[in-house]
């Protein structure tokens, strides 16, 4: 096989509570493919990372003995994970990428995703030949440097933000900090009788 017909993928080290998950890996076609580590599916004390693959789901070991592919979008488990609406158009904007384009979205939002799952950027050496040769001739590539600011995911159609309060004001979270307030502003399209915007929760 040449050069030419190798697939590029950037790569995601998914954990959660600091244990290896699996590798999702984003093919520049737009094919998101999701492999389980061997330790998460031997472990029969690993944490929650879905309903269907908990140690007591009947058919937990065979939904996790094959990848989770899917086109663009993110299997449910991850993809319920980002932001919607107004939000992920923001963000999805300032990325320049298409809304649908999940896997982007979530490498960029990967350390600061409700609950307690971790999807981090790999660098193209630190990937396992394992993870490589589960897609066939498979080359790693860089991530391309973003910067936008809205680094957080909220679900919801609603438009809402991930705020830093100090000495009475709430700001938008810079860099690694993570917000510790949740600030919902009035929508435009959620108009109805008895909605109150702007509220804190």
């Amino acid at each position: 096989m040449s050069e030419a017909q190798v697939d590029e993928i950037n790569v995601l080290k998914l954990s959660l509570h600091e244990r290896l998950v699996g590798y999702l890996a984003g093919f520049q076609g737009g094919r998101n493919v999701l492999n389980f580590a061997e330790e998460f599916k031997n472990d029969v004390g690993r944490p929650t990372f879905s309903l269907i693959t908990h140690p007591a789901f009947p058919r937990s070991e065979k939904i996790m003995s094959e990848p989770w592919a899917r086109n663009q979008r993110l299997h449910p488990t991850l993809s319920n994970l980002l932001p919607e609406g107004s939000l992920r158009e923001l963000i999805a904007q300032g990325l320049k990428v298409h809304v649908d384009n999940e896997f982007h979205i979530l490498s960029y939002l990967g350390a600061d995703l409700p609950g307690a799952l971790v999807a981090e950027p790999m660098e193209p050496d630190d990937v396992p030949d394992s993870v490589l040769n589960t897609h066939g001739k498979a080359r790693a590539i860089r991530f391309d440097k973003v910067s936008p600011e809205n680094k957080f995911s909220l679900a919801g159609v609603q438009m809402k933000f991930s705020m830093k309060e100090k000495d009475g004001r709430y700001n938008l979270s810079k860099g690694d900090v993570l917000g510790d307030w949740i600030v919902k502003t009035p929508s435009t399209k959620l108009n109805r009788p008895g909605f109150v915007g702007g509220s804190f929760i």
